[in-house]
């Protein structure tokens, strides 16, 4: 199966390379070749990415680096995004995308369904996502009855390529339309990435199911209940699965029972690259 990772540097920012998401994505892309040896890797990502990731000798991790420029008139700052769904727009087969903080520590495919698609988590975007009565919404080409049942896409197995080119079309038109009415935040992006996708499955009665049980609750900002489309609850979902996500804000802190260098520790033992060095990098994770 061909697994795929896309990080773009918007800012175009060395910045953007700190410590912790350079070890997440090294660790992210180690674990799942570990555990899926047949698997076809791919990274997607601008030169300066790929130039830096190149300087730390880490490309042969993957078993294929494509530079990624976009042919869309989208604002990145708001759909920063944007990327992710543009690759797989040009996909012609099943695919797994991961997000570069999600870890996945077992072989899971034994879970996968060639029927179903799977996501990380289910979300409630009540009182935090856009709904139809936003007034850039309204003026959409694409206006159905909007609910705020979202399903977060940190993790993605996408089987059915239809039902792929459907999805990610229907988004980046929706970005694209959005961007000229000069949506103001990134409360759009995830409407038109991952509220989106929930709507069309439901619509198109495509069966899905989820990593987790836990449903994050997005105005509460928490988990937040439990459905039974998933497969793993928290605390033991972290056995197996982990998607860093909000919590990244915590580990670089150490706030709560977040510890940023028991988490470094962690990464650096799960790639096992005695060789590599980091410490040419300014940490700037917003410390």
């Amino acid at each position: 199966m061909k697994i795929i990772w896309v990080l773009e540097n918007i800012k175009e920012d060395k910045s953007f390379y700190t410590k912790l998401n350079t070890l997440l994505l090294l660790a992210s892309v180690t674990l799942w070749k570990r555990n899926n040896p047949e698997d076809y890797c791919v990274f997607y990502c601008d030169s300066m990415t790929k130039n830096f990731y190149e300087s730390l000798g880490v490309l042969n991790l993957w078993d294929e680096v494509i530079i990624y420029e976009t042919k869309r008139n989208i604002d990145r700052k708001v759909f920063w995004a944007a990327s992710k769904v543009e690759v797989l727009n040009n996909q012609n087969e099943e695919v797994i995308l991961m997000d570069h903080d999600t870890l996945v520590f077992k072989n899971i495919k034994k879970y996968l369904s060639k029927e179903k698609i799977t996501v990380c988590n289910l979300e409630n975007g009540r009182g935090y996502y856009p709904s139809s009565l936003d007034p850039l919404l309204k003026k959409l080409s694409y206006k159905p009855r909007w609910k705020t049942e979202s399903l977060n896409v940190s993790f993605l197995h996408l089987p059915l390529v239809d039902f792929t080119k459907e999805y990610t079309s229907l988004s980046l038109k929706l970005m694209e339309e959005l961007t000229l009415l000069k949506a103001p935040n990134a409360k759009y992006l995830i409407f038109t990435e991952q509220l989106l996708l929930r709507h069309l499955l439901d619509k198109n009665e495509i069966p899905y199911q989820s990593i987790m049980k836990d449903v994050w609750d997005c105005d509460k900002w928490k988990w937040n209940g439990y459905t039974d489309k998933g497969l793993f609850k928290l605390p033991e979902s972290e056995l197996t699965f982990k998607h860093y996500g909000p919590l990244k804000a915590y580990v670089i802190e150490s706030k709560g029972d977040q510890n940023y260098e028991h988490d470094i520790k962690l990464l650096e033992n799960c790639i096992n690259l005695p060789n590599l060095d980091l410490s040419h990098i300014t940490e700037n994770d917003n410390k």
